[in-house]
């Protein structure tokens, strides 16, 4: 894979439309990027937050990362202290993409403490800015740098953040650009859960885990190409382990997961996976229930 920095414009064949669509936020026109193509935007989500997290905001954005990249998506983000680079290193500990996007040039050391971390995402990852080499970070660079964040996903969730914080900053982006904002509550004398409480207030939707997460994000678990309908001997282990849990009464993912001992972003993939072959199916509140197909699959699968 070519390592080496390139220049991305709007003519080009990696940019994507969601870039184009920041309404009132200032266009993007130019990005220097290193590592892996740009990922989907539409299976792409933000995780941002505070540079001063609590042991339990890091942990959320670990578990949060971990999920949503098992279950496909891009993990994208401000490579910042804190939450940021919990989500980044989650992502990669499971082997899933990872965007980070900078306040600096590429080739400017800048936050020492996560020079590791960014030599991996160069290395297996997506390392953007909109600098060119030898621009050094600034004040101003950071709020610029979050819309961009904005262009690359279709959702944000907030893990931990002051009211006034760059992660607060991103949301309101965000949302303003008409992408999916989630916000992780927090008790209303813990500083860092001002942002986020706000943002729920505002209308945000309020998540405690990656679960309610994949749940309002299953619609964009679909295949490039028609995935394969069932045939004898053509369902992978998971598949058969997760129709195996599902009758007529339905279920929720959780509870799929509970049964299954898999992580929730491998449950959230493999009832996608089993949703486009026809033997499962969701219900309207998010529950997963089987079908007539799935059943016969089920008995002879047995």
């Amino acid at each position: 894979m070519n390592r080496e920095a390139r220049v991305l414009t709007p003519d080009s064949d990696e940019w994507h439309d969601h870039l184009n669509n920041l309404k009132e936020a200032e266009p993007v026109s130019t990005l220097y990027v290193k590592g892996r193509p740009l990922p989907d935007p539409l299976k792409s989500v933000a995780i941002v937050g505070t540079r001063r997290p609590t042991v339990t905001g890091l942990e959320l954005a670990h578990e949060m990362a971990v999920a949503l990249a098992e279950a496909g998506f891009a993990i994208v983000s401000g490579l910042a202290l804190g939450i940021d680079a919990a989500a980044h290193r989650a992502a990669l500990d499971v082997g899933g993409h990872t965007v980070a996007v900078l306040g600096c040039g590429l080739d400017v050391r800048y936050l020492e403490r996560n020079m590791p971390l960014r030599r991996q995402i160069a290395a297996r990852g997506t390392l953007i800015s909109e600098y060119p080499d030898g621009t050094a970070a600034r004040a101003e660079h950071f709020p610029a740098r979050n819309r961009v964040i904005v262009g690359l996903c279709e959702a944000v969730v907030v893990i931990e953040g002051g009211f006034r914080s760059g992660a607060l900053i991103t949301a309101r982006i965000a949302n303003g650009a008409g992408r999916t904002v989630f916000a992780v509550p927090g008790s209303p004398r813990n500083a860092v859960a001002v942002g986020p409480n706000e943002l729920i207030r505002a209308g945000a939707t309020l998540v405690t885990g990656p679960n309610h997460v994949l749940e309002d994000m299953a619609s964009h678990l679909t295949w490039v190409e028609p995935y394969q309908p069932f045939e004898r001997g053509s369902l992978s282990e998971g598949e058969i382990q997760v129709l195996h849990t599902l009758d007529a009464v339905p279920v929720t993912a959780g509870r799929i997961g509970e049964m299954t001992g898999m992580p929730p972003g491998k449950v959230a993939l493999v009832l996608s996976q089993l949703e486009l072959r026809g033997l499962a199916r969701r219900t309207r509140i998010g529950q997963f229930e089987i079908t007539k197909a799935g059943l016969t699959a089920s008995l002879e699968t047995a």
